[in-house]
């Protein structure tokens, strides 16, 4: 991660948001054989408003640039 640029990480965390909010993370075939691993609808809000959060933050220091 600390490699990335911040444009490849506020990208990086878009997509994140994008495979949590339509419900592909984590994956289906993780889950399958660890069921506590299915988020709740709690989990995912809390999981989208950090993610969201962090972008915000990334943007912010892409237009400071």
């Amino acid at each position: 991660w600390d490699g990335y640029d911040i444009k490849k990480k506020e990208h990086k965390i878009h997509e994140m948001v994008e495979e949590v909010e339509e419900k592909k993370m984590p994956l289906e075939s993780y889950t399958y054989t660890h069921g506590d691993a299915n988020l709740t609808d709690a989990q995912i809000a809390a999981v989208v408003a950090w993610g969201k959060e962090v972008q915000a933050n990334y943007q912010e220091q892409l237009k400071a640039q």
